[in-house]
């Protein structure tokens, strides 16, 4: 009777203990769950970008510094208190691919918007993606104009904003007989129909122009152009590691024909000079809308912001060119819009966007409301051996971005761009 009594105490104290046990897991598990729904849920933005191919080299750094942009919005709370998370989707330097992936993006990945592209092949055949889908592209890279898209910002360069003062400073320093040299697609093809025009109104010829298929590198004849040619300067819209061919042909046998590239930053600047040498900075001029060696507060603010991102990471930002501030720029803006709309639902974002500026490394950044282009500032730098510019003249102030060339009417820019894609076998370069 004593050991039955014993046992039922026992059994009771065990029960008690199982009960107290299961209440326990019940509550961590609720704890758990609750924190789980309590957890802000990520905002996906797709990133889309060259990893491969011939115009990797290019894009890569532009596809880390959007990376490193977005740890700095995730650093300062993210949007809406929610982080931000990269997709990551190789164009692969093809702009059929750069399309099919903006599609899976937007459909599978279901991405509030894309960051990326960087020839305006890629950027056109995009296009139409983000109109079915109505979506938005932060474009990071200068380019020829003829667009305002209400699916893009364009925090590059427009032609006015680079081309037109580079060529303006160029014939000031070395004379009015221009070769004009590109890769053959959109962005060289319209950017020099637009350089005529200008070159023609300042008194200025161009006595050749000659185009390579991109990813081709072929300059056999190009020797022989510029002997008979006998130009003042070189413009340079070649994009790419046909660069490497460019320069090889261009300063072989020691020729200093000055060079003006519209396309070479810092990192390819680096990557020529390691290939060819120092002969490559030689007369070589750029221009663009920020250079890594500005040495103003604003940018050495950020170099500093960026340099912590790379120590954290364990990821090379450095040096940084025009794109890669425009990338940083582009996804600030996107974020900053965010924010103020409190969502990321993309009608009440352009709302945001229309007319916003922000802090940059050169100084606050304003989109334009009328046509979705920066206001911005111009430089042009000359190249040095230690593969960064040294900035020889700069805008006194904003430029307002004209993406309509002066020369043609609207209606005849669009006319001569449909014909390069009709004669390209409906696409935005030379098969």
């Amino acid at each position: 009777m004593a050991d039955s009594a014993v046992r039922s105490k026992g059994m009771m104290r065990f029960g008690l203990v199982a009960e107290v046990v299961v209440t326990l897991v019940v509550a961590s598990l609720a704890v758990a769950s609750l924190s789980w729904w309590l957890k802000p849920t990520p905002i996906y933005v797709g990133v889309l970008h060259s990893q491969t191919g011939t115009m990797a080299g290019a894009e890569n750094a532009v596809l880390r510094m959007t990376l490193a942009a977005i740890e700095d919005v995730n650093r300062h709370g993210g949007v809406n208190g929610q982080p931000v998370r990269a997709v990551i989707a190789d164009g692969e330097s093809d702009e059929h691919v750069f399309a099919k992936q903006a599609e899976a993006l937007l459909t599978q990945r279901k991405v509030v918007a894309i960051f990326g592209g960087w020839t305006s092949a890629s950027r056109k055949a995009m296009l139409p993606v983000l109109e079915q889908y109505d979506s938005l592209l932060f474009y990071p890279v200068q380019y020829e104009g003829l667009e305002e898209s209400p699916h893009v910002i364009y925090t590059g360069a427009a032609p006015n904003q680079q081309l037109n003062p580079a060529l303006t400073w160029m014939v000031s320093h070395f004379g009015k007989r221009v070769l004009l040299v590109g890769s053959d697609y959109i962005f060289p093809r319209i950017e020099f129909a637009s350089a005529k025009l200008l070159l023609h109104s300042i008194g200025a010829e161009v006595c050749d122009e000659r185009y390579m298929r991109l990813g081709d590198g072929n300059v056999a004849d190009l020797a022989a152009v510029v002997a008979r040619c006998q130009p003042d300067f070189i413009v340079n819209a070649v994009n790419g590691e046909d660069n490497l061919a460019l320069f090889s042909a261009l300063r072989a046998d020691d020729r200093t024909t000055p060079i003006l590239s519209l396309s070479i930053d810092e990192m390819q600047l680096k990557q020529l000079i390691l290939a060819l040498g120092d002969v490559v900075t030689k007369a070589h001029y750029a221009a663009a809308g920020y250079f890594d060696s500005l040495d103003t507060p604003e940018n050495q603010a950020f170099i500093a912001t960026v340099t912590s991102i790379q120590r954290d990471r364990s990821v090379s930002l450095l040096p940084i060119s025009a794109a890669m501030k425009s990338a940083w720029d582009s996804v600030h803006l996107w974020a900053q819009a965010a924010n103020i709309a409190n969502t990321t639902n993309l009608a009440q974002v352009q709302v945001a966007l229309a007319g916003m500026s922000c802090a940059s490394a050169t100084g606050p950044v304003s989109i334009e409301l009328n046509n979705r282009h920066l206001w911005q500032k111009i430089y042009v730098a000359k190249a040095q051996a230690n593969g960064q510019f040294h900035v020889l003249w700069q805008s006194s102030g904003l430029v307002k971005p004209t993406p309509w060339p002066l020369g043609y009417n609207k209606s005849d820019w669009e006319a001569m761009e449909a014909g390069w894609y009709q004669k390209w076998g409906q696409q935005w370069q030379a098969p």
